[in-house]
């Protein structure tokens, strides 16, 4: 699986007062920095990957003391030109650490440091000075060139990863909502309507919105492209009738099997992780999409289609998939949002993508659905 990515060479931030030290590998060179920044010298890197199409931090990295890797799961599929400097393809690429930043009105973006590492031979042994920190990326939406902006205190984050495209956390419309009233469908929905929620009974819609995907959106950006999870798949009758939602929708599994892996019957899975069982596809046939965003008082599970899923939840992900006036939005509804040390709070253990396409191929080694009956 390949993407790019429009790197920004290091030259282009200016920094107010001392520079920081940005080859610190953990991101501490950046602790108490001013900066602002350009985008020239921007380039774009062409990254393949063996598994998922998202950069992380160190993947696969052996504890070997040795500093090699097990195996190159990011690679550069091309070579890199930046800062006057050409790197190899075949050479490791990594999101080395983030950075949170804000500017004067409070308004926060996120910095994501980009590393290279060259080896020095066949084997994939590489030493440390051969890992240089080559520019960055914004995780999410970019500030105007020249703001100034300053690290948040607790801001300096190691071991992130990031999907390089934007991330999308809704329904389709179509989709069939429960209500007290009976099955809605959820481009009928307005702020205000209840919605029967599995934790909380009928709870007010805080907030609603919508973001049309064209077929030339589609196609050009595959992260973007809905999944249809066909009627049963999940398990006996579950989803009553096809149900389409986002890659990064997350869909409540309930068994045994992810009781034993995570000590929770019910966990939260995004749909993308769920395409090697059998009835859950890409929606390839579908020329366009709408997608819904519906957002409560908190984290909420509804019913959608007849199956389980998650409404908006309000970590620093799924808000950068709204846009820049939505998040404004949002904010005047939910001002605490803005804290610095605000968490939001899940409706079920999230289980990531490594993590969950292990918990699916155990369900389907031991040909178990992915909703037991409660």
């Amino acid at each position: 699986m390949g993407f790019t990515l429009k790197i920004i060479p290091l030259s282009s931030l200016n920094f107010s007062g001392t520079e920081a030290n940005l080859q610190y590998v953990d991101g501490s060179g950046w602790w108490g920095k001013t900066t602002s920044y350009t985008t020239e010298g921007a380039t774009t890197a062409q990254v393949r990957t063996d598994g998922a199409a998202e950069l992380t931090d160190d993947p696969l990295w052996s504890d070997d003391g040795n500093g090699g890797i097990e195996s190159r799961t990011q690679i550069l599929d091309q070579p890199l030109e930046i800062g006057g400097k050409t790197y190899p393809a075949g050479a490791a690429i990594e999101d080395e650490y983030e950075i949170t930043l804000q500017d004067a009105d409070g308004n926060r973006y996120v910095l994501a440091a980009i590393s290279v590492t060259t080896f020095s031979d066949e084997d994939g042994t590489a030493s440390a000075n051969e890992t240089t920190i080559v520019g960055f990326i914004w995780d999410g939406p970019a500030p105007p060139q020249g703001t100034v902006l300053t690290v948040v205190p607790g801001g300096v984050k190691d071991h992130q990863s990031l999907d390089p495209s934007t991330v999308q956390v809704c329904f389709a419309a179509g989709t069939m909502i429960r209500t007290p009233k009976g099955d809605r469908r959820v481009e009928d929905l307005a702020v205000d309507d209840l919605v029967l929620t599995k934790d909380h009974g009928p709870q007010p819609i805080r907030w609603i919105g919508r973001s049309p995907k064209t077929a030339e959106d589609l196609a050009r950006n595959e992260k973007l492209r809905p999944i249809r999870i066909r009627a049963g798949a999940l398990g006996q009758g579950i989803p009553e009738n096809d149900l389409v939602v986002s890659p990064q929708h997350r869909i409540l599994v309930r068994s045994k099997i992810a009781e034993r892996l995570f000590g929770a019957k019910e966990v939260l899975i995004a749909a993308k992780q769920l395409l090697q069982v059998e009835g859950i596809d890409i929606a390839e046939d579908l020329a366009g999409v709408e997608y819904f965003h519906i957002l409560f008082d908190r984290h909420e599970v509804v019913i959608s289609n007849g199956a389980e899923t998650e409404s908006l939840f309000t970590g620093p992900q799924a808000l950068k998939s709204v846009g820049r006036a939505a998040i404004e939005e949002i904010f005047a509804i939910f001002p605490e949002l803005r804290a610095r040390d605000y968490t939001p709070t899940a409706a079920r253990m999230l289980v990531s993508g490594r993590q969950g396409r292990k918990m699916v191929m155990r369900h389907l080694q031991h040909k178990r659905g992915l909703v037991a009956v409660a």
